[in-house]
């Protein structure tokens, strides 16, 4: 009986062992493949980066060998035959090449468009290749990038045309770089397409671009950013930011301002008589402040003017939001009337923020009074005691603007007025008493300043 244990050890002994040995070699083995994996992907990335680089050194022999009047790109300032970008396969493996050719105005003879020191801004050209691949040992972040400057044989070249300057900047008034520029100008022949970046400071500037009138169409975006473009005056009878024009030997210079976008959610609901109870379906018109220009009738046109309608729980969710200033309007046949709005309306949505919007909403009347309460901060007063009184037909109502979390905060609504001129007096602790007379008219809106005592 002990000799048969003593084997049962043993054999247990002898086990452990085993699994001991199988997980040493196991994380031995694990470490020799993650070293071989290495070495492998490590061969290959430098395999692929050689032939990367001699594929960019052979655009650029191509683009020296080329007169210097045909070194340009495809749609691109200066115009040429290269293509701004391809695929190219070597040793089973895709390279993209990227060719961007642009005019070079050589501070020597004086920048910034030749006005007014140089009146020749096309100097020499410079080019610049980027080679990046696919497959296992991806270039990734690091492509391979050659420059190279090619100058005519003489001092400069006489290609004229002009300079477009261009600055992008956030809604701070600080400069952007890397945002993606687009300049179209289909109606040249050839035509132009280029597609650039902004530079550390914000700025694109293209010396030697061809003469046209309002025909340059440029559009600025970048990625989690707004949009901002030029419109033609079949868009918009007369644009803010018109397409531009490039005239000989001129500089032409445009701004663009854009910034992180935005959410904002809409809640729509019922009356502070009705509990505030989600009000869904509600049709509504959100419009901003910003403008790209007029109509034929000296109306505005605006950036941001859209019919809206919250679901029927009362919730609209809006992404990919501009920063700017809105208001919600309901149109003349809605059911509703506005009664209270938390934020107050407008509501200024800022950059990269997630603002929401509460609105409350009353049956609608022929007239209407919506007061708003604030103090010499702006900041909305809550519990404002505000008497509606009209003398003549002996019309008296008082009512209490709202706290911080309802959706009347510092609001007050009188509904059913008839087209004349009230009395409005307003009490709350630790402000001077207020009294005037407002006129009403359809809905009227009124924001009334509290003087601190």
């Amino acid at each position: 009986m002990l000799s048969n244990t003593n084997n049962g050890l043993i054999r247990g002994q002898s086990l452990i062992g085993i699994l001991v040995a199988l997980a040493v070699f196991s994380i031995l083995a694990q470490a020799i493949f993650t070293v071989v994996g290495a070495s492998f992907n490590f061969v290959s990335f430098n395999r692929a980066r050689i032939t990367a680089k001699h594929l960019a050194q052979e655009k650029l022999e191509l683009l020296r060998n080329l007169p210097f009047d045909n070194v340009g790109t495809l749609g691109g300032v200066p115009w040429g035959p290269i293509l701004r970008e391809e695929t190219i396969t070597r040793n089973k493996l895709n390279y993209t090449v990227k060719t961007e050719i642009i005019y070079i105005d050589d501070p020597f003879d004086g920048t910034e468009g030749g006005i007014p020191d140089d009146t020749l801004a096309t100097d020499y050209k410079r080019v610049r290749v980027e080679v990046s691949w696919e497959g296992v040992a991806t270039s990734r972040k690091n492509p391979v990038v050659l420059l190279s400057d090619i100058a005519p044989k003489g001092v400069e070249t006489t290609a004229g045309g002009g300079t477009l300057s261009i600055l992008v900047f956030n809604s701070n008034g600080d400069p952007i770089p890397q945002a993606t520029v687009t300049i179209i100008a289909n109606s040249l022949a050839p035509p132009i397409n280029i597609t650039t970046s902004t530079s550390d400071n914000g700025r694109v500037i293209r010396p030697g671009m061809p003469i046209c009138n309002s025909c340059y169409e440029i559009t600025v975006t970048k990625p989690g950013y707004s949009v901002e473009r030029t419109y033609s005056t079949s868009e918009v009878a007369n644009p803010n930011k018109p397409h531009q024009t490039i005239l000989d030997g001129a500089l032409t210079e445009i701004s663009f301002a854009i910034d992180q976008i935005s959410t904002l959610v809409i809640s729509t609901v019922d009356s502070r008589e009705n509990s505030f109870a989600s009000l869904g379906n509600v049709n509504f018109q959100l419009r901003g402040q910003k403008t790209i220009g007029v109509d034929t009738s000296g109306q505005s046109v605006y950036k941001y003017d859209e019919a809206l309608s919250t679901d029927s729980s009362g919730t609209l969710n809006l992404t990919d939001f501009e920063w700017d200033n809105y208001v919600v309007i309901l149109e003349p046949s809605s059911p509703y009337d506005i009664s209270g709005a938390n934020p107050y309306l407008p509501i200024a949505v800022l950059p990269n923020t997630n603002p929401s919007l509460v609105v409350s909403l009353s049956p609608h009347t022929t007239n209407s009074l919506l007061t708003t309460f604030v103090d010499t901060s702006n900041t909305p007063v809550a519990s404002v005691s505000a008497i509606l009184s009209d003398a003549g037909s002996g019309y008296s109502e008082t009512k209490y603007s709202g706290g911080s979390s309802d959706p009347d905060f510092g609001q007050t609504f009188f509904p059913g007025l008839q087209a004349q001129s009230y009395l409005m007096s307003a009490t709350a602790s630790g402000f001077l008493d207020f009294s005037n007379n407002i006129d009403v008219l359809n809905q009227t809106q009124e924001q009334i300043i509290l003087t601190p005592q």
